[in-house]
């Protein structure tokens, strides 16, 4: 019992401390590195701003279902509508601006561990909490508020309502809620999210894992939710006309150029060799992208983690086909489809950058998490666990130091820290009352 009660004592106190490195590191010298602002976090800020002023957008569109933003390249509203209190509370500063991804994104830290722990074990779950408190692309992109960033987040709390509600189904309906308000972070959620929620309803029937009226009402709660962004997106489609609700905008975009970014709208062999040959170069290649995105030196993952990655699928896939429990292989399936839809993503969207396939990188940092548990258990154990520790703490110190000097010259252009800094110094001169 001792021992039992020391086991949890020292895993709680690892816990603790994983969560606490992700929260301070992302803490550190928040809303000044990067510094300035970047457009689309501009434009979604006020927006953002137009509506806690007035319940519009700053067209005047009342509570748009979607921002027209840029006119011919629009905008997801969820992070916007999340600025919002913080926008009250602070002003229209960048701290502001930025509070709603850091604190979602430091509660994505404990969820990895929650989804590691419901499908593998508490131990998995740790190693996977590790790797996402200490991830290039989790660290970044928490720092900054880019709209489709919010996608994965939203869509990797779906997923653990799911797996829990495959227990209590109270959980399931409230995973249907937040699967409907993944249309609302990101485009692609239209063409990711209904295929990884029908494959999977379907696996669930097959073995008898829901009840048809289980997935009827999941059906009817995910329409309800998701069915103002499917007008929308029909309003484009065979260009209909605005409709206004007393309750939110349906807009229409006529001069919108999204559809082109979707493979089935401008279908061409070509095209999609090189929307393949992106995916591969970004996720698995890990070869440089946009500076807000990912430094080249690190990549999204570590350049470390691709072989942990490439071990853990090939061992996740041989487990998950051995596994007989109904229970757990059901638990698995919800990964691979996870994973599966981010490589879907990859195929149908146009040659996709880090932030436009950010849907598979939670997936990659599980499989990297169950390849690095998978050798543990086969190699000296405590060994390995210190040479793969210290390589990450290595990895880490070196991506920090350089993110913290170097990078925060290299993206003042990608944060117009310059322009603002021109327009602060004209706003401050006396012959102008206000700029």
């Amino acid at each position: 019992m001792a021992d039992i009660n020391k086991k949890n004592r020292n895993l709680k106190i690892i816990f603790w401390g994983i969560l606490l490195l992700g929260v301070l590191i992302r803490c550190i010298r928040f809303g000044q590195v990067p510094g300035g602002v970047n457009q689309d976090e501009a434009m979604a800020a006020v927006d953002a701003w137009a509506l806690s002023k007035y319940g519009t957008d700053r067209y005047g569109m009342a509570l748009p279902v979607h921002f027209t933003a840029w006119k011919v390249s629009q905008m997801s509203v969820l992070l916007s509508y999340l600025m919002i209190p913080f926008l009250k509370l602070f002003g229209l500063r960048s701290v502001a601006v930025r509070m709603p991804m850091l604190i979602i994104s430091c509660g994505t830290i404990v969820l990895m561990y929650l989804v590691g722990k419901k499908v593998f074990s508490e131990r998995t779950g740790l190693i996977l909490m590790a790797l996402c408190a200490v991830n290039p692309w989790h660290f970044m992109q928490s720092r900054w508020s880019l709209d489709c960033n919010l996608f994965p987040h939203v869509f990797l709390l779906a997923l653990y309502l799911l797996l829990a509600g495959l227990e209590k189904h109270r959980y399931l309906y409230l995973s249907m809620i937040f699967f409907g308000l993944t249309f609302y972070c990101y485009g692609v959620a239209v063409y990711s999210v209904i295929p990884f929620l029908i494959v999977y309803a379907a696996w669930c029937l097959w073995r008898k894992q829901l009840k048809l009226t289980q997935v009827l009402l999941c059906i009817v709660i995910f329409s309800v939710i998701a069915l103002p962004e499917i007008i929308v997106m029909a309003i484009n489609l065979f260009g209909w006309d605005t409709m206004e609700t007393p309750l939110f905008t349906m807009a229409r975009f006529p001069e919108s150029s999204r559809a082109d970014d979707i493979l089935f709208m401008n279908f061409s062999f070509r095209q999609l060799l090189r929307n393949i040959l992106s995916m591969v170069k970004q996720v698995f290649l890990q070869l440089p992208d946009h500076l807000f995105n990912a430094l080249p030196e690190f990549g999204p993952l570590y350049h470390l983690s691709i072989p942990f990655t490439v071990i853990g699928i090939a061992a996740f896939v041989r487990q998950m086909m051995r596994e007989k429990d109904r229970q757990v292989q059901t638990r698995y399936m919800a990964i691979l489809g996870f994973f599966l839809t981010g490589i879907w993503v990859g195929i149908i969207t146009f040659e996709v950058n880090i932030n436009r396939i950010n849907i598979i990188f939670y997936p990659m940092i599980m499989l990297c998490g169950y390849g690095i548990e998978w050798l543990i258990q086969r190699v000296k154990r405590c060994k390995l666990m210190v040479c793969v520790a210290a390589l990450y703490g290595i990895c880490v110190v070196l991506f920090l130091a350089r993110y913290f000097t170097f990078y925060q010259e290299e993206s003042r252009v990608y944060y117009n820290q310059d322009f603002l800094n021109a327009v602060a110094e004209a706003d401050s001169m006396e012959e102008y009352e206000q700029l």
